[in-house]
């Protein structure tokens, strides 16, 4: 079944849905409710004061009005009277369109908070269902997409739901053992649940089935073989190169380097994970390990998650080994056709040592002579499917796994199986200290004044939205437009995901040479980004963010010698869990200890990188689905089955954890 197939999606809403990362039926069935309503559990307004997630119902009483606040900001109202009599108002910025799709007398569930003022009732930007004549009792809340609206969203799964039957890797006797849901049952029930407790069920379930199948795989890739490549000891020209560097290497660093090359030496495959914090220096860790393949005439590729980042790592190679005569190539999806043919030659006959790419990588035209070392960076953006793909195309090669989102060691056992660990926990010495500052709303104003002063004198900032275009949320498009009529003009560039890989590489340019001197972007700028001249970062709608994202993007400044700052907005502070969340980040600097209390508070969601697309699904996996998955997983690497079907589809870059899709 394919995607054009359902009704009511067109190849306009379907190009919608694959800049969301929804390309199939596959992918359409694992985007996940990020909440769920109980329609059930109706109040009375004057009884709800100060509750979250609450549910009202009632009837427009007035035709809603629309109140210009300032330029690009708009606040629209409407006056709703529930059962009993009771009047309250809701109030959502920036919708001007629901003057129009509220008539007097529609019927609507409101779900938000209930807020006092005085004799008035309020809810700021509720969650608004329209009422129909066969509502569920439990209704699902999707993430919006820009295109689609949620009635054709909600009927498309509904289509696959009817059509599509999804089979399990999983023995029907393991699902009896451990009290698992049928596949296909569970997915119903996930995405309509008749009660709470068949939902809980199927999430757990699912999450079962996909983390024991994630364990499994990597148990498997550690597993299949022994070493077949042979390091030549080359100890002693790495001390010289790590001598001639222009900084001195931390301790944590030297001995990251030093557990790697025990490592590449031992008759053992290398499966070590590399974490540390934003700035710690794990980037020369892997270049002196791809540095000390290369001096055995052995391969090594560094895969990275954006083109931006690859071609980062690719210039500091390239600068850093050229002296050994050693000359990396770069491989991404923006390559020419006759380039590509170029690098791929070279890479196929062995001429290239190292090499340096984004997901082109895992191509099926790209093929190694003697691939021995292979490096993901950021592998949480990347998941196991393709570490399997790159770990395919080599004999039992070496793997490294770095990421500067900092996991807590359960999780990562559980992600990668028992891995070795090298943490970086020391940063180096910096002249430049960053300061984190919350800035309300009212005050947007000046904090653009404050950007326009810097880039007067030189320094340049990021400013971060969540979406790309959004009529709800500030968006790139709408804010870059917005400094378009400003003084901001000649210093302002833009950067996101719909750009063509040349645009972004363009627009990074500018940034980096100082160009551009506010770039409006995404968090696509997140990783590994070094600009040392950036001195502030702005990020709306912080509440969006995980504490380790935040940390990240927190880490794209202070990176000179100025001291520098990050400014957090959010309208949600009111949230007394999102306000303790971010005064947290702003008192914490320890990039660990994020990781631990993100962990603690919202689950694994923002570690998984085996998460499908319902990025909040996850988010509350607990201990006891972690050991269950860990307890199957021993069973399904016992299986030659399930070790042939999984490794093919793995290849394949299909789903992981669902053996296959078949029509009813």
């Amino acid at each position: 079944m394919e995607l054009d197939e359902i009704k009511g999606l067109g190849s306009k809403r379907i190009n919608s849905l694959k800049e969301n990362g929804i390309a199939s039926v596959d992918d359409l069935l694992t985007v996940f409710p990020y909440d769920y309503v109980d329609l059930k559990t109706i109040s009375l307004p004057s009884r709800s004061v100060g509750q979250e997630h609450v549910v009202l119902f009632g009837t427009v009483a007035e035709i809603p009005k629309v109140k210009y606040i300032r330029k690009g900001l708009f606040l629209a109202t409407a006056i709703f009277k529930a059962e009993g009599g009771e009047e309250f108002e809701c109030g959502w910025f920036n919708r001007k369109y629901l003057k129009n799709t509220l008539p007097v007398g529609k019927r609507c569930y409101v779900y938000g908070k209930v807020e006092r003022y005085g004799k008035k009732l309020s809810v700021s930007n509720p969650t608004l269902i329209a009422h129909t004549d066969n509502m569920p009792s439990i209704y699902p809340l999707y993430r919006p997409i820009k295109g689609v609206p949620s009635s054709v969203f909600m009927n498309a799964i509904d289509t696959v739901l009817d059509n599509v039957r999804i089979s399990s890797y999983l023995d029907e006797s393991i699902k009896v053992k451990f009290g698992l849901m049928e596949l296909n049952k569970a997915f119903r029930c996930i995405h309509r649940p008749p009660n709470n407790e068949l939902l809980n069920k199927a999430h757990n379930s699912i999450a079962i089935e996909n983390l024991s199948c994630n364990i499994a795989l990597y148990s498997i890739l550690k597993q299949s073989g022994s070493k077949r490549h042979a390091y030549k000891d080359n100890s002693a020209r790495l001390k010289e190169f790590i001598e001639k560097l222009p900084f001195t290497l931390s301790d944590d660093q030297s001995k990251a380097i030093n557990e790697i090359l025990s490592d590449l030496n031992s008759p053992k495959k290398m499966n070590r994970l590399l974490q540390g914090d934003v700035g710690c220096g794990k980037t020369i860790v892997a270049l002196s390990a791809m540095l000390y393949a290369a001096m055995s005439g052995l391969q090594s590729v560094l895969m990275s998650p954006t083109e931006i980042l690859a071609k980062q790592h690719f210039d500091n190679a390239r600068k850093l080994f050229e002296p050994y005569g050693i000359l990396p190539v770069f491989l991404s999806s923006s390559a020419t056709p006759s380039k590509r043919r170029e690098i791929l030659e070279q890479i196929s006959s062995g001429d290239s040592l190292v090499i340096i790419g984004t997901h082109a990588l895992i191509q099926d035209d790209v093929l190694f002579k003697n691939l021995s070392l292979i490096i993901t960076d950021e592998q949480q953006r990347f998941g196991v499917k393709q570490r399997g793909m790159l770990e395919n195309k080599a004999h039992s090669a070496d793997y490294l796994v770095m990421t500067a989102t900092p996991i807590p060691r359960t999780l990562a056992l559980t992600l990668y199986g028992d891995l070795d660990e090298s943490a970086i926990r020391t940063l180096p010495k910096q002249k430049a200290d960053t300061f984190t500052r919350f800035v309300p709303q009212n005050k947007t104003n000046d904090m653009l004044k404050y950007v326009l002063d810097k880039a007067r004198v030189g320094e340049q900032t990021y400013i971060v939205c969540p979406r790309i275009d959004d009529e709800e949320l500030i968006s790139v498009k709408s804010l870059y437009k917005k400094l378009q009529n400003s003084a901001l003009k000649p210093y302002t560039g833009i950067l996101h995901g719909q750009m063509s890989d040349e645009e972004k590489a363009k627009a990074m340019h500018e940034f980096s040479i100082g160009n551009t001197r506010a770039l409006v972007t995404t968090s696509i700028i997140e990783v590994g980004i070094d600009v040392p001249n950036a001195t502030s970062i702005i990020i709306f709608n912080a509440e969006r963010y995980g504490l380790s994202q935040l940390h990240q993007m927190r880490g794209r400044v202070g990176r000179g010698s100025l001291d520098s700052y990050c400014f957090l907005l959010s309208d949600l502070m009111d949230s007394e869990k999102i306000r303790e969340r971010i005064e947290y980040f702003i008192s914490c600097r320890d990039g660990f200890a994020l990781a631990e209390y993100d962990f603690k508070m919202r689950g694994a969601g923002d570690f998984l990188g085996t998460r499908q697309h319902g990025d909040s699904f996850f988010t509350t996996v607990d201990k006891s689905v972690i050991d269950t998955a860990k307890t199957i997983s021993a069973e399904l690497c016992a299986s030659e089955t399930f070790k042939t079907n999984i490794l093919s589809k793995t290849q394949e870059g299909q789903l992981l954890f669902i053996e296959k899709l078949t029509l009813n």
